[in-house]
């Protein structure tokens, strides 16, 4: 049984944007403006960090609720139900993990998150926003316009679900 994801819709509109500006970094050049008197203020970029669920603890879910499904314990919809909710709960926790990691291991400042999307927006010095790459659960660096993008979507999402 596949499973539909609003966040794989998300991140796939989003993509188009983001490997435009992956490939040039613009988001991360650095945003250093003269000032009137000549001495410069420079100021760190901010990104859209995307965070991946633990993909093992997911495929093992989704096992778990496809049997639930055959053996007609579960509807379809409560299959899709549970799913987004374990999907929702393993990306709180990529983005708690890098939320720690980024506060022990780096100079990146977490501004904002949205976990049941998996985003975070993330301020900090080129470098060290590249290095966040390297941590595992780290699937890509957004434009920080991105993030805004989310957050109206996890509203709608959440308008939708109360209603």
């Amino acid at each position: 049984m596949e499973f539909n994801t609003e966040r794989r819709e998300f991140l796939g509109l989003a993509g188009t944007g983001t490997a435009a500006a992956l490939a040039g970094c613009s988001s991360m050049q650095n945003n250093t403006q003269p000032t009137d008197d000549g001495e410069s203020s420079g100021s760190e970029p901010t990104v859209t960090v995307a965070v991946n669920a633990d993909q093992q603890k997911l495929r093992q879910r989704q096992q778990e609720i496809s049997s639930e499904y055959k053996a007609g314990n579960i509807t379809r919809s409560e299959a899709r139900k549970q799913f987004q909710t374990a999907q929702q709960k393993l990306r709180a926790e990529a983005v708690n993990t890098f939320t720690a990691r980024a506060s022990s291991k780096s100079s990146l400042s977490i501004d904002n998150s949205i976990k049941q999307l998996g985003v975070l927006l993330v301020t900090g010095a080129s470098a060290e926003l590249i290095n966040s790459l390297s941590f595992s659960e780290v699937n890509g660096l957004l434009p920080a316009q991105t993030f805004q993008q989310a957050k109206a979507q996890a509203a709608q999402q959440t308008e939708t679900t109360t209603n």
